[in-house]
């Protein structure tokens, strides 16, 4: 896959929990792999005061990391998420 493609499911994936909510903080964390495991992607939110509420979101194979990452640093840009990334 290509990152631009990437980027458009990741879109798609984060587009009905991302609410918009006043005084809520949206986030998008990427665990990276280990051996041959998957990129795992989540989408975060909570109201300030309150717990983090986390949903998986999308996984992809080990061997398109650089074009996940390419495609969180566009979103991080392009829509202003905060973007944690885990090894």
């Amino acid at each position: 896959m290509n990152t631009e493609s990437i980027k458009q499911e990741i879109l798609r994936a984060i587009e009905p929990l991302w609410k918009k909510e006043p005084n809520t903080l949206y986030g998008l964390r990427v665990v990276l792999p280990q051996f041959d495991n998957p990129v795992g992607l989540f989408f975060e939110w909570n109201k300030i005061g309150r717990a983090t509420i986390s949903r998986a979101i999308l996984t992809y194979p080990s061997d398109e990391v650089e074009a996940v990452l390419t495609a969180v640093h566009l979103l991080e840009h392009e829509k202003g998420l905060t973007v944690s990334i885990y090894k």
